[in-house]
């Protein structure tokens, strides 16, 4: 098997992948929370057969967990792609910044409004500093171990 060298496509598409499936994280967040809030406005909706009202009020949670669907398989395909270009040991790691763009986009985005801690701040801290650790320095080209 060819020894896999770093690539800038390879890290793009690895970036790429860890962004889309925190996107995809964040709106099925939203669209399932937001339904279940509304299930039973919708179940009266549905037994009164006013579809127009269940469709207008289910539409943008539906929309969102679409999205979140879709930008799964976007990931997928990305990190397919990012497999053939980057060796299994750099790759893998860059997964873990989905845990620190997840929590913190659940932190910070009005509409999840998630609390903010210093122990999940210490746990984000701690994976980028395990990535700063494992991913190879610029001027590293192989390693020999």
């Amino acid at each position: 098997m060819a020894h896999l060298t770093l690539s800038i496509r390879g890290l793009l598409l690895a970036l790429m992948s860890v962004l889309l499936i925190s996107v995809a994280q964040l709106s099925m967040k939203w669209g399932m929370g937001t339904l279940n809030q509304l299930w039973s406005d919708l179940v009266m909706l549905w037994q009164g057969e006013d579809y127009s009202s269940l469709f207008s009020q289910a539409l943008a949670p539906v929309m969102a967990v679409g999205a979140g669907l879709f930008c799964y398989a976007l990931s997928m395909a990305c990190w397919v792609m990012a497999l053939k270009r980057l060796p299994l040991s750099i790759a893998y790691p860059l997964l873990s910044l989905s845990y620190v763009l997840v929590y913190l986009g659940a932190v910070y985005l009005p509409w999840l409004n998630e609390p903010l801690s210093w122990v999940k701040g210490t746990g984000i801290f701690l994976i980028l500093l395990g990535l700063i650790f494992v991913l190879p320095k610029k001027n590293q080209t192989s390693d020999k171990s």
